[in-house]
């Protein structure tokens, strides 16, 4: 309401609306009314521009409370401080989607003993998922459907060679 450009007509509803939902939701109207007083004032008073253009911004890259105590040595300077992730789209993106190695994707597992196939997709590379499968039978763990049958039915399992392929192999 304040910082959109509108004409006053248009303030005074809008305020009217926010009256009517902060009072239906039992908020004090005093509390509003202070609220509108502090950021009218805030709006009307902006910083100087010399002291906006004196300031210098720092990045760090957050790594925990200690940095949180060693930027707050900066508050009332002219340096800023700004937070940055190390986890950035850039850095997403960047990763080589295709490991030839060890790709990710959809794989198909099959049977050795009845020839049913298992078929999962993972984002992960599939030698690790295949050696989590691996894992679920030899330690009785049913979180592999997988695992699962070859437990239930007592079938032989075998090395990944023989009984696995990836998206690729598969068309």
């Amino acid at each position: 309401m304040l910082t959109l450009p509108i004409s006053q007509i248009g303030i005074n509803k809008e305020w009217a609306i926010i009256c009517a939902m902060t009072k239906s939701n039992g908020f004090p109207e005093s509390i509003i009314n202070y609220l509108r007083k502090r950021l009218t004032l805030k709006k009307q008073s902006p910083k100087s521009i010399a002291t906006m253009s004196n300031q210098k911004w720092v990045p760090f890259t957050f790594f925990g409370p200690a940095l949180r105590r060693i930027t707050d040595l900066f508050k009332g300077s002219n340096v800023k401080t700004a937070f940055r992730t190390t986890n950035t789209i850039q850095k997403q993106l960047s990763k080589n989607p295709h490991n030839q190695q060890n790709p990710s994707g959809i794989y198909s597992l099959k049977c050795n003993s009845c020839n049913k196939k298992y078929v999962g997709q993972t984002g992960r590379g599939i030698d690790t998922r295949y050696t989590e499968h691996n894992r679920y039978i030899r330690t009785n763990n049913p979180q592999s459907a997988c695992g699962t049958h070859i437990l239930q039915n007592r079938h032989e399992y075998g090395p990944k060679n023989e009984n696995t392929k990836t998206s690729e192999s598969m068309q």
